[in-house]
């Protein structure tokens, strides 16, 4: 059954993306019939193709959400994992590498990197300038990895709608980040969770 309210839940949200831009183009090909002046009939065929395209975007996203990279498990290292990470984002100066154990384990590497560089490129910065992103890993039965987000109040989401697609759209800038970190770590057999009380998203990778 819970399956079940996943996908309806899925098939919801993607309608509400898609009806809003279908809505104005219904709207403008309605006027286009009504207009003579050539300036205002430019205007509209500018906004039916704006918005198509608009339309096309969703669903190219979508598909990346479910497109989960090729990868081959290895042996990987830890914090060197991250420094990777933080080094190759355009958001490195607002990165923290919080004190680590340095553990040495086997997961998919590029599966991974994609999850945490998801997570923090896909954040929309330009709306909480005086964010930090933290990191830290631990090994032990499993290996943990949490990423907190300092300065960040996810509020008005339930944790168990988070990771649906558009469902944070306020915090990630193109709404299926979440969703796309989620399918990965199902195929990868990894426990991806959130905590809204801490603002921290938490990877639980079993010790190959």
């Amino acid at each position: 059954m819970r399956e079940v309210d996943i996908i309806e839940r899925v098939i919801r949200n993607i309608a509400h993306e898609v009806r809003n831009p279908l809505t104005t183009i219904k709207g403008y090909a309605q006027l286009l019939s009504h207009k003579s002046d050539p300036s205002l009939i430019n205007k509209s065929q500018r906004m039916i193709i704006e918005q198509t395209e608009r339309i096309d975007s969703i669903f190219t996203e979508l598909y990346d959400a479910f497109t989960v990279p090729d990868d081959e498990i290895s042996k990987c290292s830890f914090p060197e994992l991250f420094q990777v990470v933080v080094e190759e984002s355009p958001y490195n100066k607002y990165i923290v590498i919080d004190s680590t154990d340095q553990f040495t384990i086997s997961l998919y590497r590029h599966r991974f990197q994609s999850c945490i560089t998801t997570l923090i490129n896909g954040f929309n910065w330009k709306y909480f300038d005086s964010m930090t992103v933290h990191l830290s890993a631990k090994k032990e039965m499993n290996c943990y990895v949490n990423i907190r987000f300092w300065g960040v109040v996810f509020e008005s989401i339930p944790e168990e709608m988070f990771f649906y697609p558009f469902q944070c759209k306020q915090f990630f800038a193109r709404g299926t980040e979440l969703y796309k970190v989620y399918c990965i770590a199902q195929r990868c057999g990894w426990k991806f969770t959130f905590s809204k009380d801490s603002s921290e998203f938490t990877f639980i990778i079993p010790i190959q």
